[in-house]
């Protein structure tokens, strides 16, 4: 998680203070601010900046609507959880949704 910014949306479970202390611990960075579209980007095409990682979870679905419909990758909380314990971050095994479209009907 070194050298990672991470941004939780507010319900993710566990809570948000426990998955701050586990990120911290492992090195990871947590964004206090939702980023905008354009941030993410920035930080994706300029090597310089650290990667920017966003995890929520299924009732927070209606938070990564912009993301959503821009293609930007959202994972669950057990991206981190995994990634912890495998010292590994695993990006295509805890996706939430790709699509906005296809969560519409849950919200």
């Amino acid at each position: 998680m070194k050298g990672k910014y991470f941004y939780l949306t507010p319900g993710i479970c566990p809570s948000l203070s426990t998955m701050k202390a586990i990120l911290e611990s492992a090195g990871g960075k947590l964004v206090a601010k939702q980023p905008s579209y354009r941030k993410i980007m920035e930080h994706k095409q300029n090597k310089n900046l650290p990667e920017i990682i966003l995890i929520s979870c299924d009732n927070d679905l209606h938070l990564c609507r912009e993301y959503f419909m821009k293609n930007i990758d959202v994972h669950n909380a057990e991206f981190i959880l995994t990634g912890v314990l495998t010292q590994k971050l695993d990006y295509e095994s805890y996706p939430l949704p790709e699509h906005y479209d296809s969560v519409t009907a849950r919200i």
